[in-house]
């Protein structure tokens, strides 16, 4: 088990520079969590994608419809007043605090293609 950003996510359902290690991931470990916030970022991402002319309003749905069905059963609810905590202590951002105190609470490690945030908490994440 181990915890997911939404690039890693989006990687499994749309070729891009990170697909090949998102799939590998899958493979080797299908049992990922995510923050609910997740569901908010990847509409957003498939809405860019639409709005920018890289997919269609259709295939954006059904990527999402997949996304969902996929990883709902594994998505959470965080406990604010520790995002607010460890926002301020790592000095990120509320939402990469999410992933965080998951992975926390879960005894394990965020997978991420973020070396900023890597960087930051690298006893909390990993680069995909």
């Amino acid at each position: 088990m181990i915890v997911v950003d939404v690039n890693i996510i989006v990687n499994l359902f749309i070729d891009g520079e990170h697909s090949p290690a998102a799939t590998d991931l899958f493979e080797q470990d299908d049992q990922w969590y995510c923050p609910d916030i997740w569901l908010h970022e990847i509409t957003n991402v498939m809405s860019t994608y639409v709005k920018h002319g890289g997919l269609s309003i259709k295939k954006a749905d059904q990527i999402l419809n997949n996304a969902i069905a996929y990883f709902l059963d594994s998505t959470f609810s965080m406990p604010m007043t520790d995002v607010l905590k460890c926002s301020i202590k790592y000095n990120i951002s509320a939402y990469d605090a999410e992933y965080i105190v998951l992975a926390k609470i879960n005894n394990t490690q965020l997978v991420t293609v973020d070396k900023r945030l890597n960087k930051a908490i690298p006893q909390l994440t990993r680069l995909l």
